[in-house]
């Protein structure tokens, strides 16, 4: 009930004339208006945190939430943000275990094809991974992850591998390799590879191997065939990838050495984990698949750089060609007309055309009677050997100079049927190529009567 007065004619409240105790309120109420006044302060605060509430989670808990992400998870959020990113590149330099952990040991032991596609899988993964978790960091502090990457997978490292022809750690890491890298510029692939071949030793087991004699140094061949093949060559997506890859492996070195480093590259047989140099000298073909093995893959190489590179030109291709069929001795003629049909008309005709242009009439007709019989022999058409010569003859301007060709090719015919036929008795085997010679020439005879009297023969 108010109190009130009377002073001057005018009613005013005692009250506030009295003294009085302030409203006491709870202990209970006061501790609760603080929280409220510190939470609403680090709701403030948590607006500067570049992660929000994931910055309040001590760094460790963080890791170990971490273990339970995929690597495609992981690599999809160092994408999100800058401190996201360097979280997680401290994770996978600090604490990648558990579910990330990488097991060395599992890519020197001989693995299903299976379990070598999830292994690859794997490798690519963590191959993005670095790439996004480091992409802001110099191409050299890059290439330093990359090689210490290569000093724990590499076989020479420990003692697991017991047969490296057959390890997948090399291909692993080309696989990582080409993830990282994705994207560069020409340059930057250039210092990539450099760095790498440096740390391994490379550019001296190279000048070792090609400096000596074939089939000396054969662990170092191997070696250098499978640094190079799974690492920079097989794991190539695309022809310019692939064109790019061998012109820095060949280019540092002069042609008679870039011959003999392709050949150690893409040898059809490697048996035994050595290169078989002396089998273009003593062995021919039996048949397609055997040939594919003899040629498909220098044949493919030679054609990539001839068609897919501007760093070469033909000059060179036949350069490495003539010095590749004589090392370390002569071919096999016979060899060499499939190792030309396998490279297309294109490299060929070019090939046999720098012949004829210097005047090595008997090489040349030796060359076209060997491509006439390789092509009776897998049932190819002669019509591409005859396209060849019609190239060929078109480039020599003597004219008896054309029928000197000519003539030698007939010769040629008959030197090999005559030759043959002295052995028909003791060989069965001599027996099969008294026919294929004699088929060769039948074929060859038939093909230019159709071209001298095409004018009057119906089509």
């Amino acid at each position: 009930m108010w109190c009130f007065t009377v002073f001057n004619g005018l009613a005013m409240d005692i009250k506030n004339y009295l003294l009085s105790k302030k409203p006491r309120r709870s202990d209970r109420l006061c501790y609760k208006e603080k929280i409220l006044q510190g939470c609403t302060k680090k709701l403030e605060t948590l607006h500067t945190y570049p992660l929000g509430y994931f910055d309040l989670i001590p760094l460790e808990l963080r890791f170990n939430i971490f273990q339970y992400l995929t690597i495609e998870d992981l690599s999809m959020l160092t994408i999100s943000s800058k401190a996201m990113r360097n979280l997680i590149e401290g994770y996978r330099v600090t604490r990648f275990s558990g579910p990330h952990s990488i097991s060395y040991k599992d890519i020197h032991v001989f693995l299903s094809s299976d379990q070598q596609t999830e292994m690859m899988s794997k490798y690519h993964k963590l191959g993005l991974l670095m790439k996004r978790s480091t992409c802001l960091y110099a191409t050299k502090d890059r290439l330093k992850i990359i090689n210490e990457f290569l000093t724990r997978v590499a076989c020479c490292n420990t003692d697991m591998c017991k047969d490296p022809s057959r390890c997948l750690a090399l291909m692993c890491f080309g696989k990582f390799f080409h993830t990282v890298i994705a994207g560069w510029d020409d340059s930057e692939c250039q210092r990539a590879f450099d760095a790498v071949c440096q740390h391994m030793f490379m550019p001296k087991f190279i000048k070792t191997v090609v400096a000596s004699k074939p089939g000396s140094h054969g662990q170092l061949e191997s070696r250098v065939r499978q640094f190079f093949r799974r690492i920079f060559l097989d794991p190539c997506t695309t022809v310019s990838d692939k064109a790019f890859w061998i012109s820095r492996i060949l280019k540092p070195w002069p042609i008679v050495f870039q011959a003999r480093l392709l050949y150690i590259l893409y040898s059809g047989h490697f048996t035994g984990g050595e290169i078989q140099w002396h089998e273009m000298s003593e062995l021919t073909p039996v048949d397609n698949e055997h040939s594919t093995v003899f040629f498909s893959s220098i044949s493919s190489i030679l054609q990539i750089l001839h068609l897919h590179s501007t760093e070469w030109s033909s000059d060179e291709i036949i350069c490495i060609i003539d010095e590749m069929t004589s090392t370390p001795e002569d071919w096999l003629v016979e060899n060499i007309a499939g190792l030309l049909l396998a490279c297309g008309e294109c490299i060929a005709t070019k090939m046999l055309a720098s012949k004829a242009i210097n005047g090595r009439y008997v090489e040349l007709a030796s060359i076209i009677t060997s491509l006439c019989l390789v092509c009776v022999k897998h049932n190819y058409n002669l019509t591409q050997v005859m396209t060849m010569l019609d190239c060929i003859i078109s480039v020599i301007e003597n004219p008896r100079d054309k029928l000197v060709l000519l003539n030698r090719i007939l010769d040629t015919f008959k030197e090999l049927v005559l030759d043959t036929h002295e052995f028909t008795d003791s060989d069965d085997a001599n027996d099969n190529e008294f026919f294929y010679h004699v088929s060769a020439l039948t074929e060859f005879t038939k093909k230019l009567a159709q071209l001298a009297y095409k004018h009057v023969i119906p089509h």
